[in-house]
């Protein structure tokens, strides 16, 4: 039986469909949700400081920067969790988030062992051969090391749920 969901958010265009999948799923299952946001560099959006900055002495207006871009950063996460939250629980789904620092893959397998998932869900980005082995892959390192079920969300899921607000929220928050 599925009692608890683990979804992992991410900024990729595929998280609509994660997130519609994940809603329809705890809806019919009754399940509770857990939405999982990684800060990781593994993201395209992620603040990079660069290389001649890592001593700030040195240029403290390029640190400054940085600073501000990865608060900004870690505020589009935390406001991208509290909207999707909202949206879950206007559809009647329990629902509840967290924001992580590391790496994605590890992370969404740690949380759903303390939190005891029993399926977790995660977008794909696509990535095959060479590629995927040279850049990793999140749903491939899930799957082989998850405690419980994964399910890897590829298209979008036919529903005409009321979802199109996350890509609203993405849109009105990211900086």
């Amino acid at each position: 039986m599925i009692k608890r969901i683990l979804v992992g958010i991410d900024r990729s265009a595929s998280n609509k469909s994660v997130f519609d999948s994940a809603v329809s799923l705890a809806k019919t299952t009754g399940a509770t949700l857990m939405l999982l946001h990684t800060l990781s560099e593994e993201e395209a959006d992620y603040p990079v400081l660069p290389t001649y900055a890592y001593y700030p002495m040195l240029d403290r207006n390029q640190y400054d920067l940085y600073q501000e871009r990865l608060t900004e950063y870690k505020e589009w996460g935390i406001s991208a969790l509290q909207n999707l939250t909202s949206l879950a629980k206007e559809q009647g789904v329990e629902a509840e988030y967290t924001q992580l620092i590391g790496n994605p893959g590890r992370a969404i397998c740690e949380l759903a062992k303390s939190w005891s998932a029993d399926l977790i869900l995660v977008g794909s980005r696509g990535l095959k051969g060479l590629t995927e082995m040279f850049l990793g892959s999140v749903s491939n390192y899930v799957t082989h090391h998850a405690p419980c079920s994964v399910l890897i969300v590829r298209s979008a899921i036919a529903d005409n749920s009321n979802s199109d607000s996350l890509s609203e929220s993405k849109s009105a928050t990211t900086p």
